[in-house]
């Protein structure tokens, strides 16, 4: 039995933590929901013996809908997150929920659905997979000296020593003005790379919010003599971290406090004995790709799933066409405008 609400169940977040990852939590999607004002459906499998009750949860599944901007509008499990999807005891289950949710947008003519996951399951009937982005993980279960010597010792190893010797200063931040420094900094390398960046209210509110949950951290660099270098955003679910933003000054790159802040938050995942997810990636981004495998990365692929035809961006190559072309308009805007741009974000996911 499958059942549709708005709202999360009592005992989805206890699943979602046994079974899933940190995009399955209901504090991320209600967080979605809230930042983004999106359209947010809950679907639930449970068995029909027992439907109030968490021995009768079997499944779960979050969806989102996308308004549209030059395309249809969209249903997506889920926006922003690279591999949501179903999480169910068994693959009938996960094809139950994908076969109503196509049900579900089909009445509500809606024409373009999007499931987002790690392939744990064969795709539902009249649905097209597609297997393009893989994520990269670092397994942390042999302690740090472990992760350590996996690490390229010519590059990555290096690159950590050589911030630590320039004195790059790494401390957490949880104030509004932590969160508004990420926020700061993620609009500037966005802009760089042609991409609108979230509001900043994503980081200050939603971020901030997720933090005091124990859901999210933030990492903030900073050079010798104060100034701020680099920042990233990770979260935290209950096997696995996942690092959500980076962002730098590029005045300071030189001085590598990226590298020095993705192995403090790698160290503190050991720490709480999960694996570092280093996020997805395309095999035409060849640069950000063997920046991943030299952290010691092992590729996961992703399965992308799509009713009734494959289509929109998750399915356009990063280094050409429509989206090259794009970035190279957007990089050239004045900051002003770009930093305008942000209300188009909500549009990406």
């Amino acid at each position: 039995m499958i059942v549709v609400s708005t709202e999360p169940p009592a005992d989805w977040e206890a699943y979602a933590r046994a079974r899933g990852s940190f995009y399955h939590l209901p504090q991320w999607s209600e967080c979605l929901r809230e930042m983004y004002r999106l359209r947010l459906e809950y679907f639930t499998a449970r068995t029909a013996s027992t439907p109030g009750s968490a021995e009768g949860l079997q499944g779960i599944m979050a969806v989102a809908e996308i308004p549209p901007l030059l395309g249809p509008r969209r249903l997506v499990s889920l926006p922003f997150s690279y591999a949501a999807g179903p999480v169910a005891s068994h693959p009938a289950i996960a094809d139950e929920l994908v076969s109503v949710l196509r049900d579900r947008g089909r009445d509500r003519g809606i024409h373009r659905i999007e499931v987002k996951s790690r392939g744990e399951f064969p795709p539902a009937g009249g649905y097209h997979r597609i297997q393009h982005y893989a994520t990269y993980e670092v397994r942390t279960d042999g302690g740090e000296a472990d992760v350590w010597a996996r690490l390229h010792p010519g590059s990555t190893q290096r690159s950590i020593r050589k911030a630590e010797k320039a004195g790059v200063v790494v401390r957490r931040g949880d104030t509004i003005e932590d969160w508004r420094i990420m926020a700061q900094l993620e609009e500037r390398t966005a802009h760089g790379h042609g991409l609108p960046a979230p509001p900043r209210r994503f980081f200050t509110e939603g971020c901030r919010r997720l933090q005091s949950q124990g859901l999210a951290d933030l990492y903030l660099a900073f050079t010798r003599s104060g100034e701020r270098a680099a920042a990233i955003t990770v979260w935290k679910g209950s096997r696995a971290w996942i690092y959500g933003f980076g962002a730098s000054d590029p005045a300071y790159l030189e001085q590598r406090p990226n590298h020095v802040l993705l192995w403090s938050a790698i160290r503190d995942a050991i720490a709480a004995g999960c694996a570092f997810d280093l996020g997805r990636v395309a095999p035409e981004q060849k640069g950000l790709l063997e920046f991943k495998r030299r952290w010691g990365g092992q590729a996961i692929p992703l399965a992308y799933d799509y009713w009734p035809e494959p289509g929109g961006l998750n399915i356009a190559a990063r280094d050409r066409g429509i989206l090259a072309a794009a970035a190279s308009v957007w990089s050239r805007l004045p900051a002003s405008m770009a930093r305008l741009g942000t209300g188009l974000y909500r549009y990406l996911g």
